[in-house]
């Protein structure tokens, strides 16, 4: 149990990295598809962006997203 409360505060303390990885990993795909031709990378690509909204929507139900600053 220990290593999962571990797993988790260390991606507490470094979403902002994850994020931005995630984000330039997908944004290099979009550029990739978009030279190709063929559909099924584009259906390809549309799964793996849908799974990171759903991965990012449940982060952020747990508690991972950022401070709101007023």
């Amino acid at each position: 149990m220990e290593h999962i409360t571990n797993i988790l505060a260390w991606i507490k303390a470094h979403g902002a990295e994850i994020l931005a990885l995630w984000a330039g990993i997908i944004g290099v795909a979009e550029i990739i598809v978009k030279w190709t031709d063929s559909k099924k990378d584009d259906a390809i690509l549309g799964k793996i962006r849908d799974i990171g909204i759903k991965i990012i929507s449940l982060l952020t139900k747990f508690g991972f997203e950022q401070p709101k600053e007023k």
